[in-house]
């Protein structure tokens, strides 16, 4: 009986919250009033306890028209969701995957915005009308985005297949809003799709528009990305194409253009002797992170940093806010010019990283441009140390019957000095996690050297089921990242070529 009347007090409950959706709401936020095409809403916030909810307002006037609404988790998850409502408290529809497309009339709405696992998380909502209007096959034919005064986004398709799509868009005589010093152009779309996007600017002494960047593959995939920095008044064309062959047409794609604030390093640190101090972010000496921006007229630049005791030292290039992906070099060199390491691709980005073991000392550090990067480039570089515990590897260990036991303290680092000592050498480790952890699992060159060998590594689960493997993470070398439960682990090392015989280390680490 007690169970009953409990379940059926759960039922008046939800009952009422669905009867009255809007009731516990507080007072919304109002984003503004769509009254112009191509406008974006754009506000991010935190549901501070399991089960928050967040309400927000906007106004549509004149005739209907289309509505995007984008809802997202933090780092692009979809476990936010978004339900539209009437002024009056009528349900319209909510996001699906974090997407509602709908058409609206004129009247103002409200939007509820909650975690689909009730949990307390930060989110970010956008709001849009911008669709693109055809014919806008030509420069003359473009359609208008009016002045960049914050993040302007629309939904397009090229269709039928060799379409181009053509945008004009304008920077205020004051200068982008908000302090920004740049803006980023990327097409995207939930689908594959390959893009080119051309840049023109238009040229007062000629009296048209002259094209100024143009980029193929430097977005997410295929898709496109450019990175400029204009003067305040400045106009502009953009073209958007196809480039796949053959061409096949592209059903849906979004193009964004957002304002960027980019922060740029102390020049001249472009030669060892002119190279900028590193300041550690931290009291114990053992962090340190700075900002740039590499150049056509600025393709490298150097960095100093005083390691104080024997440390692991991890060192990577990373996104500015907000500003985009690109492609760097990252090498670490002592004060005499002999290089340490090396660093290009990291995983499956264009950023850097470098992880190696280091006595005491002074080191340079140089961030360059990769050549088939077309500038500007910011970045941000990090630079980390941390104690290390160094083993040796023993032999044989070439099965799991044979893998070499190794112990590992939860977030310690761990680096083991081996070898693939001989034509199809096999190198088996076993380790045991006594509660769940997540691992950063790599191997790299010898310490003290820049030498790149080519290596396989996997993770097995104590059955011998494959967890992960890698091949090409780090250059050649390999990478893996995974979060494991408590249990019997093994990792195999085997060099890709089989006949191959090399020095080479492995670093566990934790990736928290």
């Amino acid at each position: 009986m007690k169970a009953r009347r409990l379940i059926v007090r759960l039922m008046i409950v939800f009952a009422f919250a669905f009867a009255f959706p809007l009731a516990a709401q507080s007072e919304p936020e109002f984003l503004g009033t769509f009254s112009e095409p191509f406008t974006t809403f754009t506000v991010t916030g935190d549901l501070i306890h399991p089960g928050a909810l967040d309400w927000y307002t906007f106004e549509m006037v004149g005739e209907s028209s289309p509505i995007f609404i984008l809802a997202e988790g933090e780092g692009g998850s979809s476990s936010i969701r978004a339900l539209l409502f009437s002024d009056d408290e009528t349900y319209i529809a909510t996001t699906e995957s974090g997407y509602l497309e709908t058409v609206l009339d004129s009247g103002v709405y409200r939007i509820r915005i909650d975690s689909v696992q009730s949990a307390a998380q930060s989110y970010s909502l956008r709001i849009l009308n911008g669709v693109e209007v055809e014919s806008n096959d030509g420069l003359t034919e473009s359609n208008d985005l009016g002045e960049i005064a914050g993040l302007t986004q629309l939904f397009a398709s090229m269709l039928p297949a060799g379409d181009a799509d053509f945008y004009r868009f304008h920077v205020s005589s004051t200068g982008l809003p908000n302090g920004a010093n740049a803006f980023l152009i990327y097409t995207n779309g939930s689908a594959s799709g390959d893009t080119i996007l051309v840049l023109y600017q238009f040229d007062e002494i000629e009296g048209r528009y002259l094209p100024v960047a143009l980029d193929d593959d430097s977005g997410d995939s295929y898709w496109s990305q450019l990175l400029v920095r204009p003067q305040s008044g400045d106009r502009f064309a953009l073209r958007v194409e196809e480039t796949t062959f053959p061409l096949e047409g592209i059903d849906n794609y979004s193009l964004s253009i957002v304002p960027v604030v980019l922060v740029a390093d102390e020049e001249p640190n472009n030669t060892s002797s002119q190279a900028a101090s590193l300041i550690p972010t931290n009291e114990e000496n053992t962090a340190w992170v700075i900002e740039g921006i590499l150049d056509t007229d600025d393709p490298i630049d150097f960095f100093t940093f005083t390691v104080d005791a024997a440390a692991l030292v991890q060192i990577a290039t990373e996104a500015q806010d907000a500003a985009g992906d690109y492609d760097t070099l990252l090498a670490l060199y002592t004060t005499d010019g002999t290089m340490l390491a090396e660093g290009d691709d990291s995983g499956d980005t264009g950023w850097s990283r470098i992880s190696l073991s280091l006595q005491a000392g002074n080191y340079v550090i140089t961030v360059k441009i990769d050549e088939y990067q077309a500038p500007p480039l910011p970045y941000r570089l990090r630079a980390s140390a941390t104690s290390v515990r160094t083993m040796t590897e023993t032999e044989p260990n070439d099965t799991d019957a044979t893998a070499e036991l190794i112990e590992w303290d939860h977030g310690e680092a761990l680096l083991i000095e081996a070898a693939i000592g001989t034509a199809g050498d096999v190198d088996s480790f076993e380790f045991v996690l006594t509660e769940p952890a997540s691992l950063t699992i790599e191997t790299g060159p010898p310490s003290g050297t820049a030498t790149s060998n080519d290596t396989t590594l996997a993770v097995y689960d104590a059955d011998l089921w494959q967890i992960a493997s890698n091949d090409d993470a780090n250059g050649s070398w390999s990478r893996v990242e995974q979060t494991l439960p408590a249990g019997t682990y093994y990792i195999v090392i085997e060099s890709y070529f089989g006949d191959d015989v090399f020095d080479y280390s492995l670093l566990i680490t934790t990736s928290e």
